[in-house]
């Protein structure tokens, strides 16, 4: 019989507190879906540094989407190499020692998966005799933005602007910035498992206002470009993230970040400035519409079902009679009611949730928010509104920043893994040795677990497994 949660023997460290120490390194692994990678962080008061961050993705193009099976193969073939390479990226004491926490995705995603990485980090944590960190994937994503400013990184969209600065991983000193956004700040985390707008009022205190009912964005975005885009270019595709292509597809030739407005692409889209506007049918100039979900409520979720069949069903009617414009035009036109639909509840949200309101910062986090497109949506539909200024709401409320990633940090990585995983620490928390992955994992307490997963309190602290430093 399993001995109780409570007999199990503690792991008894070799490091002190997280408050005690000047100087944190950490090791993280992600392997929650089908990236396995692997990342060496270093932490001081002065300068962060990613030593080492890798990151292998399985070859699932002849499935032509997630398939768990291979995805699980690949990380067990490429995670023992990866984590020797970062070992060899530790600094010199580390590695005798050993870095001071070991990191790893505890959920959500994947059961098989996640327990490839989080079983190899306890491992880890055993061996080097130093706590491990169960992180909440979708919090990493949230706090990204953290870590690229302690990196001293340009986020997305700034990168024209440093094309001559140092490479991203090379150490930086701290800003002013380093600990930005402050809390509480907004989240929309768009992938393709997730879909969702969270409040983060804390480090552990983050509340879901809204979350698709049914399709995530970012698999919405890819099962469409399959019936979208010309044959040629899904061949051509290095991985199965088309949405990815159905972006460079469309828009072949974006926009300056210097003048985004000058002979823009982006031209054809006009941000609604009220809600009658919103919900008007865009002229396409061809026979077909794709209409914005949920037209007829201000209910706070998101649903893409709607999308993905509209689009299915105007491929399959112009089958063999779509040129390259109307594909492109098709593209934008997706891309236009799905990013519309996300900019459409954000500002219900702050015209119906007070505590919303007090957010000044819009994080984009997740794979979709590498999406240039959705990024001028936003920023333009937050502005006709009246949601962003540079001094906020007439109130002293509004958004007055809108941030997303790099792409090197949009898409899932070990770097936000070990970012979270280090915050966590510093804030005084670490991970009992029996715990186990959390495929299905609510960020929001408020939100229960699936019953065929316990059925018990999500929430980033309420799922338990947490230890707090004495």
């Amino acid at each position: 019989m399993r001995p109780r949660a409570s007999a199990l023997p503690r792991l008894r460290l070799r490091r002190r507190p997280a408050a005690a120490r000047r100087s944190l390194v950490t090791l993280a692994i992600e392997t929650s879906c089908d990236d396995t990678a692997v990342a060496v962080l270093e932490h001081t008061p002065t300068r962060t540094r990613l030593l080492f961050n890798e990151r292998i993705s399985s070859d699932l193009r002849a499935y032509r989407g997630i398939r768990p099976a291979m995805a699980l193969e690949g990380h067990q073939r490429t995670l023992a190499g990866l984590v020797r390479a970062a070992i060899a990226h530790l600094p010199d004491q580390g590695r005798q020692r050993g870095p001071d926490l070991v990191s790893a995705t505890r959920g959500p995603g994947i059961h098989a998966n996640l327990a490839t990485g989080l079983f190899t980090a306890k491992g880890l944590a055993v061996a080097w005799g130093v706590p491990l960190v169960g992180v909440h994937h979708m919090q990493a994503h949230a706090l990204t933005p953290r870590l690229v400013r302690a990196l001293g990184m340009p986020m997305a969209g700034e990168e024209e602007e440093a094309a001559a600065s140092a490479p991203a991983a090379t150490a930086s000193a701290a800003s002013p910035r380093t600990q930005t956004p402050e809390f509480p700040f907004l989240t929309l985390l768009v992938s393709g498992g997730h879909s969702q707008l969270v409040l983060s009022s804390s480090l552990t205190s983050h509340r879901v206002l809204a979350t698709t009912a049914d399709a995530a964005l970012g698999n919405v975005l890819d099962q469409t470009a399959r019936v979208v885009l010309p044959e040629a270019v899904l061949a051509a595709s290095p991985d199965v993230m088309y949405g990815r292509q159905l972006e460079a597809y469309a828009f072949p030739d974006p926009p300056s970040v210097s003048d985004p407005a000058s002979s823009s692409p982006y031209a054809f889209y006009n941000p609604p400035r009220t809600r009658a506007e919103e919900i008007a049918d865009a002229d396409t100039g061809y026979p077909w519409r794709v209409p914005l979900p949920m037209r007829t409520t201000r209910r706070l979720a998101y649903s893409f079902s709607a999308i993905h069949s509209t689009v299915h069903t105007i491929a399959a009617d112009r089958a063999g009679r779509m040129d390259d414009a109307e594909r492109r035009a098709l593209a934008r036109h997706t891309q236009r009611a799905a990013f519309q639909h996300l900019a459409s509840r954000l500002c219900l949200a702050l015209e119906d949730d007070g505590p919303a309101r007090a957010a000044t910062t819009l994080v984009v986090a997740g794979g979709v928010a590498c999406n240039k497109f959705l990024m001028h949506v936003l920023r333009t539909t937050l502005e006709a509104r009246g949601f962003l200024s540079s001094g906020g709401g007439g109130d002293g409320s509004g958004i007055r920043e809108v941030v997303a990633p790099p792409v090197a940090l949009c898409t899932d990585n070990a770097a936000m893994i070990a970012w979270a995983g280090m915050e966590m620490y510093a804030a005084g928390w670490h991970s009992d040795l029996d715990v186990v992955p959390v495929p299905k994992w609510p960020l929001d307490p408020s939100v229960r677990l699936p019953e065929k997963h316990g059925g018990g309190p999500g929430g980033l602290m309420e799922i338990g497994g947490w230890l707090r430093w004495k």
